[in-house]
């Protein structure tokens, strides 16, 4: 359920935020602890001094006498309040002589020193002891366990508080990046269909008049464009194809004509040059309007059937077996029965009869040639032939690319449409080494 707030953009801003807004609290928390201790250690210090400030005066006005027995009175009344005050009244030995103390604290009353004093193992107070008389001191003490109350207090406060502020820009956080992550997924999601080809997707506006809503239009109009160009290209190659095939056809027509019109046999000879080298240039057309289609229609499911490529596979290696005898070429095939797959079977036949044919092309009398289909469908055409160099594996499924450059028997676009017509139903083809010879693969994208 979360796993999108680590993946997402704005899931990654929201946890952020929550983490902000949680050290933001946490600050605010010791500067106000630091606050209230200080101003409270302040308030007692204070108490605390007025404290032993008038009962030194009382000795002075009163004597010992009037001193212990005002404090008898307080310490009676402390004891029926529950209050939380301390006093001492000591000889210069620190004998007790009347107090809720049971003993004399680490503090200097010559002095007049004063600081926090433990009183038991959980409990301390701040007292401050002075000196009355050569004989006689006193200290007077506040107990600390109200100040760490309102400081326990105030702990609660801010942690309940801060949970409250971090759950609620939490809760915010994750509704916020539900809601672009959704929206981020049309806009990706019609992407993705353009990037296959799909040149009809567009982008759900949600009319809310911020920057999605912006990109979204954008990005619609961006389609527009590129359909717009693609179906011009298309047209142009269409109608320069035509043009061009079609006084070629009738260039071929005159040429039988004329030929049939002579009676020498050696006159002819040129014109079935000029034939044959007016078909390649037909041939190349097909097979560049082929390539231009192919990578047109990338990703477009329209037009796509189910088949069995087993099916189409053994009539392809029967038709070659007998090729493989004229050659003396050990010609064996391995087809898995039942392979479906969804495409357009007239590519995935051309496909292996071009695979087929560079197999032969290069494998010398004597050598081997195999054919195998698996389900996934995987595609394996494997020659004892020369190879292919490493550096050219790549670079052979690009147009007009030969092994061999001087080869004129070629238009080096036999692998490009390959490629191509393999892209268009949804697979890839490579090329590896087969030590000896080469071996093509072709199977889904996802499984490469």
């Amino acid at each position: 359920m979360f796993a999108p707030l680590f993946t997402s953009l704005f899931g990654r801003f929201s946890i952020w935020i929550s983490l902000g807004t949680a050290s933001a609290v946490f600050i605010l928390f010791l500067l106000a602890n630091g606050i209230v201790k200080a101003e409270t250690e302040r308030q007692i210090q204070m108490a605390v001094d007025t404290d032993i400030a008038g009962l030194a005066d009382i000795f002075v006005s009163g004597g010992q006498g009037e001193l212990v027995e005002r404090l008898s009175d307080r310490i009676g009344m402390i004891r029926q309040a529950g209050s939380s005050d301390f006093y001492l009244l000591a000889d210069g030995a620190g004998k007790q002589i009347v107090g809720n103390l049971a003993k004399w604290p680490e503090l200097s009353s010559e002095n007049s020193q004063a600081g926090f004093v433990s009183i038991s193992d959980d409990a301390e107070m701040f007292a401050r002891a002075t000196h009355l008389a050569p004989d006689l001191k006193l200290v007077v003490g506040w107990n600390l366990e109200s100040r760490e109350a309102l400081l326990a207090r105030l702990r609660m406060a801010f942690l309940l508080a801060g949970a409250a502020m971090v759950a609620l820009v939490t809760v915010v956080g994750y509704w916020s990046t539900r809601r672009l992550r959704l929206r981020m997924t049309s806009i990706n999601a019609a992407f993705r269909k353009i990037g296959l080809g799909q040149f009809d997707a567009r982008v759900d506006i949600d009319n809310r008049g911020d920057e999605l809503d912006e990109l979204s239009r954008h990005t619609n109009e961006m389609v527009s464009r590129v359909t717009n160009l693609v179906n011009a290209h298309k047209d142009i190659s269409d109608h320069t194809a035509h043009e061009l095939r079609t006084p070629l056809m009738h260039l071929d027509n005159r040429l039988v004509s004329a030929m049939n019109d002579m009676t020498i046999e050696n006159q002819k000879t040129g014109l079935i040059a000029a034939r044959t080298d007016i078909k390649n240039i037909i041939s190349l057309l097909d097979s560049l309007l082929d390539i231009a289609s192919s990578n047109a229609k990338k990703g477009d499911r329209a037009g796509l059937t189910e088949f069995s490529l087993s099916e189409i596979a053994r009539d392809m290696a029967d038709l070659y077996a007998e090729s493989a005898q004229e050659l003396e070429i050990h010609f064996e095939y391995r087809i898995a029965p039942g392979v479906m797959m969804t495409g357009e079977p007239a590519h995935m036949q051309r496909i292996i009869s071009n695979l087929l044919d560079n197999a032969f092309k290069f494998s010398p009398s004597g050598s081997a040639v195999s054919l195998s289909i698996k389900p996934g469908p995987v595609i394996r055409v494997r020659d004892n032939g020369p190879g292919v160099p490493e550096n050219m594996r790549a670079k052979i499924f690009n147009r007009f690319t030969r092994l061999k450059p001087n080869d004129a028997s070629g238009h080096g676009l036999g692998l490009a449409l390959s490629k191509a017509l393999a892209a268009r139903n949804g697979l890839v083809i490579r090329c590896d080494d087969a030590d000896p010879g080469a071996v093509f693969t072709v199977m889904m994208d996802s499984e490469l």
